[in-house]
Order: structure tokens, then C-alpha cells, then sequence
């Protein structure tokens, strides 16, 4: 028989090739050559692997697709030193960026893959129920990564059949005609994955599939550009899959549970993706980019971070919620600080904790201060008043003198620059046992959680708001029993709820509840220039942003590095037109500069607007 060279197994467990490492070579032999013919269920399961493991990559989610995703969110900060991150957690995303190309590549060499799959796997001699099962899989997986590509590009090039150096041109097909492929392929998956079929981590089923049609119709009717009718019809369609799904899965009883190494077994899975510490090709890296260097044995660049507002609007909203110490990390041992371990000078604290010296040490932190939310009269928002206030409850003594002398909150707080500790990180990637720059985290995709969640704003939206309360109440109750005794917050919505206030519940929730997760760039883009405006308020009216980004300091100094970022109309360090072209144009990510460049099909005047 003849078959690929390159070729990546993925199991329950975990990743792994079967043989050399250049199988992510741009052009494998595999991929061009359609005269493959599977005779053999077990190479054709290697190559049905392949199409899942290219989705495993650095390319795709093992890094760049999730760090830009997070990262370009509107939720994100990076350090303002005009790097690639720096340009997409302001909403100003690079043509020519390494994660905004690899992540691209990254899903189209996935497609590549699927295409040639499909097509070899018709022409094969295995049986037609095989064929079946492992068709409607890969087409699963294609569908998927036309999915991201419609949500985070819009119009991009549409390809369904294995390509060649003789095929390279491919014109951009409007975002219905590729949301219309993601719905031919994931409605043949769901057709011909078996009624009966096992549910195997790392791998779609047919009610998999049928989630993530009550999920594509849900984000569909949330289009502002809809007419009423075709919302409506998008509305009943999700409802249809919803009532099929609802029930099939449930709640991880312990929210920290979903983002521990390795997991599996998790009845809240409804698809997700595993990795391996043993690849240097295909492999989680998402510790690096999100974790301290100092969290793990491992290396980490803390790239991405999560801003001081939407920090401070989550754990103001619902003080106590077991879910902040899963999403958020503010304090943590510092694993590479020797082999003794001392709870204070070996222990890192970052915002909201402010950490600070006595006279009788130079080194050891003596004591930490931290913004005491339950005085403020807005806990999702400290004011600049109240920390000048609350800074003389914490003093230390001078060094020379033995004077106490107040700590300055505000300066730590809201304007110090060349203080990494300033911002929180975001936790669920991070990884203690992280091995180099490999972590040991599968990455779950979709949960039930978030279906339960967009079964109640379909629900809500359908009119049938007690109903829609009760789906989230289920998602509030089980982040309530996370710890034992339980937590008073997040409490449950009351029953007096209307329609309005729902939705608006809703929307903030899911921000809550998937916080620095796979879909988050989408998630906050789904009501289109609405929701994006609504998510970048949320710095806007931080005043410790405001007064960290329009302070004169910052004005007179605009490339100090360490500051935060304000969307404001009057964001001094934007060069937009108009707030609505600037919210127009952070709808969609820029497509390559590469793909423009290579792809004879596009030109310049195919850049998505603004770029």
C-alpha cells in the first residue's frame, strides 16, 4: 500500500508521531499526493489522526489561534513595547505578525489536510460504514476551522479539495458562502457519525456535532445585519439542536477541575484537543504565553495578561466566586526560587496585591496591601480618591530613619510604569508542572457550561425567559458548590428578571464563566460593533485605567512602556478615523500580509477594512 510519510497519531492521552519531525514540512508528500488509497483501517485512522493533530500545533491551539484569540479579545493587556502583542491587545493587529500569519497557515494547513483525507478516503476499499465515520470527522474538522477563520477573518478563500502547486489562486468567498460550507460539514458529520457512537476525548461525536450547530445558529441570530425573520429562523434552528444536546452532558463538579494536566473523563467535555510533552513540533505552549516565568520549572514569557477593568469587574461583581482563582493568577509559590521554601520572600504577588519592605530587610517582603474591594463604593471600580484614602491604612518604614511613612496605593495602584506585577495573569493555561516550554494541559474547546449558557440567551430570546433562567442558574449553582462549604456568590438570578435585563446578564456571564478561553475573541464580537463597544467600556470607565492612560505623565511620554490601554474617543495613542470605523475594523483580524502576497487570487484591495 502506499501512504504518507508524514503522519501524527493522537489519542485520549495524548500525541504523538509515528515518524520523523518535518511532518509539518509546507508541502508533504501526503498532502499532494491524491493517489493514496486506504486499504488499511489502522493507517487510515493515522491519518484521520493527523487532521486533529494539525489543529494541535503551535500554529493553531497550541498557541497562536488561542494567544491571539485571548489575546485580541479587548480583555487582554500586553506590555506596551511595540511588539506584536502589544499591537493586537490595542486593537491594532499587524498585517505582517507572526501569530496573526502562523495562526492562519495554521487552519488552512489543517483544511489541506482534511481535503486530501476526504477524498482519498472515497476512493479507498475500506468498508462504507468506516468510510462514513471517518469522513464525517474529518469534514467535522474542516468545518472547524472555517469556523474560526469566518468569525475571526469574515471573507476569506474557500477550499474543499486537495491542493496543488498548480492550484495556489483561490478568491476570498464572502463570510455566508464559507458559514454555509461550515454547515454542510458539519450537518454531513452529524448524519454519519454513529447514533450509538462512544464518546472518546479528543475526538467529535454526533451529539458534539449537534452542539456545535446549536452554537453556529445561536452565534448567527446574534447578527445585528439580520432581518427579524432570518433571526427568528436561526433562533428556532438553535433551539431544535439545544433540545437535542441539553442533558447529554454535565457540569464539572468542580470548576478549577476543567483546566488541571491532562484532563480527561470530563462528563462537562463536549470537544477538546490533547497534547503531549514529547513532540517538539505539535505541542501546548500556552504556559509560556500566558504564565510567570517563575510559576513553573518551566519557561514562560507572561505575553498575555489580563487588564486591571476586567479584573476588577469580575471579582467586583461577585466577590467570593470559586471561579477567580481558577481564571485570574495574582499570588502563587515561586517555583524557581531554591530549594527552601519561605511562605514570604518566596511567594509573588501581583494586582490586585501590592507587596512592600520594613527597614529590617532589604530582600523579604514584610507585608502585602491590597485593594480592599469591600470599602469601595463601587467594587468593580476603585477610584483614585479612594485609594489616596485607603493608602494611609498601610505604611512602611523608611530605611535610613526607621520613620513610617505611608505606602503610595496610587502610584502602585493606577500610575507606577516598569511594574510587570501590575497586571494579573490569566491562570487556565498555566501549567505548575510545565516541562520547558511543553505543557501538560489539554485544552478543552467547548464545554457544557458555555451551551448551557447560549441555551438560555436562545431561550430568553424565544420569550422564554423563566426557562432561559433556570439554564443559567445551573451554571451559577455549580460555580457556587465549587469549594466546600459552598460560596454565597455567584448567586442565583432572581425569577423578577425581564427579557432586557436577561440578555444584558447573559452576555456579562459568559464573559465571567469562559474568561480566557478558546472563543473569547469571538465571543466579544458576536452583536458585532454593539458587543465589541460594550466589551471595550469596560476599561473606559475604570478610572484607575483612565487615569493611567490620560494622565499627563502618559501624554508626554508615549512610548514609556508598562502603561495601560483606554478605547476612549479621546485615546490619545490611536490614529483612527472614527470610533466606528476603529470598532468596524477590530471586527475581524487582518488577513496575512503572506496570503495577499502569495495567493494570486487576492489583492491589496482584499485586506479586510482598516488595515
Amino acid at each position: 500500500m502506499k501512504f504518507a510519510k508524514y503522519i501524527l497519531a493522537i489519542g485520549i492521552v495524548g500525541l504523538a508521531m509515528t515518524s520523523c519531525e518535518d511532518w509539518l514540512d509546507e508541502n508533504p508528500k501526503y498532502t499532494l499526493d491524491n493517489s493514496v488509497i486506504f486499504e488499511n483501517q489502522e493507517y487510515a485512522k493515522q491519518a484521520l489522526d493527523a487532521c486533529y493533530g494539525y489543529l494541535t500545533t503551535t500554529n493553531a491551539f497550541g498557541q497562536c489561534l488561542y494567544e491571539i484569540s485571548v489575546g485580541a479579545s479587548g480583555l487582554s493587556w500586553a506590555q506596551t513595547n511595540a511588539s506584536e502583542q502589544d499591537r493586537f491587545a490595542s486593537l491594532n493587529a499587524m498585517t505582517s505578525g507572526d501569530v496573526v500569519t502562523f495562526s492562519w497557515n495554521g487552519l488552512y494547513k489543517t483544511i489541506q489536510e482534511c481535503n486530501t483525507f476526504i477524498v482519498n478516503m472515497e476512493n479507498g476499499t475500506l468498508s462504507d460504514e468506516l468510510k462514513a465515520n471517518y469522513t464525517a470527522q474529518a469534514s467535522f474538522i474542516r468545518g472547524l476551522c472555517y469556523y474560526y477563520l469566518a468569525m475571526m477573518w469574515g471573507d476569506v478563500p474557500l477550499r474543499t479539495s486537495p491542493s496543488s502547486h498548480d492550484a495556489v489562486a483561490t478568491s476570498k468567498s464572502s463570510f455566508a458562502d464559507v458559514i454555509d460550507r461550515v454547515f454542510i460539514d458539519w450537518k454531513y458529520a452529524y448524519d454519519n457519525l454513529p447514533v450509538n457512537g462512544e464518546h472518546v476525548d479528543g475526538y467529535i461525536d454526533k451529539t458534539g456535532v449537534a452542539a456545535y450547530l446549536a452554537k453556529l445558529n445561536w452565534l448567527l441570530s446574534c447578527n445585528p445585519e439580520n432581518t427579524a425573520e432570518q433571526k427568528d429562523t436561526y433562533l428556532n434552528d438553535a433551539k431544535t439542536w439545544c433540545d437535542m444536546v441539553y442533558g447529554k452532558y454535565s457540569l464539572q463538579g468542580r470548576y478549577a477541575d476543567l483546566f488541571v494536566n491532562h484532563v480527561n473523563g470530563s462528563k462537562e467535555s463536549i470537544f477538546q484537543l490533547n497534547f503531549t510533552t514529547a513532540s517538539d513540533a505539535a505541542f501546548n505552549r500556552l504556559n509560556w504565553v500566558f504564565a510567570a516565568d517563575n510559576y513553573s520549572k518551566g519557561v514562560a514569557y507572561q505575553r498575555v495578561r489580563a487588564t486591571k477593568s476586567f479584573h476588577d469587574l469580575f471579582r467586583g461583581t461577585y466577590p467570593g466566586d470559586p471561579r477567580y482563582d481558577a481564571t485570574f493568577l495574582t499570588r502563587w509559590y515561586n517555583a524557581k526560587g531554591g530549594s527552601s521554601y519561605h511562605y514570604v520572600s518566596d511567594s509573588v504577588y501581583t494586582y490586585p496585591y501590592k507587596t512592600y519592605k520594613t527597614k529590617n530587610t532589604s530582600r523579604v517582603v514584610d507585608a502585602v496591601a491590597c485593594i480592599p474591594y469591600d470599602q469601595l463604593a463601587d467594587p468593580t471600580n476603585p477610584t483614585i480618591d479612594e485609594l489616596t484614602v485607603l493608602q494611609e491604612q498601610f505604611y512602611t518604614e523608611n530605611e535610613s530613619t526607621g520613620e513610617r511613612v505611608p505606602v503610595d496605593l496610587v502610584r502602585q495602584f493606577a500610575t507606577s510604569v516598569g511594574d510587570h506585577q501590575g497586571w494579573p495573569l490569566w491562570k487556565k493555561q498555566a501549567d505548575m508542572n510545565c516541562e520547558s516550554q511543553h505543557s501538560n494541559n489539554n485544552i478543552i474547546m467547548y464545554r457544557y457550561a458555555d451551551f448551557l449558557l447560549l441555551m438560555a440567551d436562545v431561550y430568553n430570546e424565544l420569550d422564554q425567559t423563566s426557562t432561559a433562567i433556570g439554564y443559567v442558574n445551573e451554571v451559577l449553582r455549580r460555580a457556587r458548590t465549587s469549594v466546600s462549604p459552598a460560596a454565597a456568590q455567584p448567586a442565583d438570578y432572581p425569577t423578577s428578571l425581564t427579557k432586557d435585563q436577561l440578555r444584558d446578564k447573559i452576555f456579562y456571564e459568559r464573559l465571567f464563566e469562559l474568561a480566557g478561553e478558546p472563543d473569547m475573541y469571538i465571543e466579544v464580537r458576536r452583536g458585532g460593533i454593539a458587543s465589541l463597544k460594550k466589551v471595550l467600556e469596560i476599561a473606559n470607565r475604570h478610572e484607575i485605567t483612565y487615569e493611567h492612560c490620560d494622565g499627563e505623565a502618559q501624554k508626554s511620554n508615549p512610548d514609556q512602556r508598562f502603561r495601560d490601554r483606554y478605547f476612549g474617543e479621546d485615546a490619545f495613542f490611536y490614529d483612527k478615523v472614527s470610533d466606528e470605523n476603529f470598532l468596524k475594523k477590530n471586527l475581524h483580524l487582518p488577513i496575512p500580509h503572506s496570503e495577499l502576497s502569495a495567493n494570486d487570487g487576492l489583492t491589496v484591495a482584499d485586506q479586510n477594512f482598516g488595515y
